[in-house]
């Protein structure tokens, strides 16, 4: 896989588990020096979020770093995963109302009392 080096920044941060070629297991991606590059953003402040500087796949590094301490090629990656997928699914709940489908219907209108008056 090749990354912009905005991705490169998040995989330093997220810190996500990849899965590399010619590797048995999988891996947990430590860091990706990326130490005399561009800023992940430019002109960023309190009020403005910055624009992408220009450049995002030149002279990117080609190795990364797992938290084993060996070093591996970027290239070589097949698989990423999120560090944690139960805290994403977590985050993904499905509501379902009393008629048993997934339009998230407002408890208020779709509920009713035993005779057949909205509940207020």
């Amino acid at each position: 896989m090749n990354f912009p080096l905005i991705q490169l920044y998040v995989l330093n941060r997220s810190k996500p588990i990849v899965e590399v070629e010619g590797i048995d297991g999988e891996l947990q991606w430590d860091y990706c020096n990326l130490e005399g590059l561009p800023p992940e953003r430019e002109g960023a402040g309190i009020y403005n979020l910055g624009k992408v500087p220009k450049g995002q796949y030149d002279n990117l590094p080609k190795t990364f770093y797992a938290t084993n301490g060996a070093q591996f090629f970027i290239a070589h990656i097949h698989t990423l995963r999120p560090k944690n997928p139960k805290k994403l699914m977590d985050n993904t709940k499905t509501y379902i109302n009393e008629y048993g489908d997934d339009d998230y219907a407002n408890p208020v209108i779709s509920s009713f009392n035993g005779d057949n008056d909205f509940i207020k």
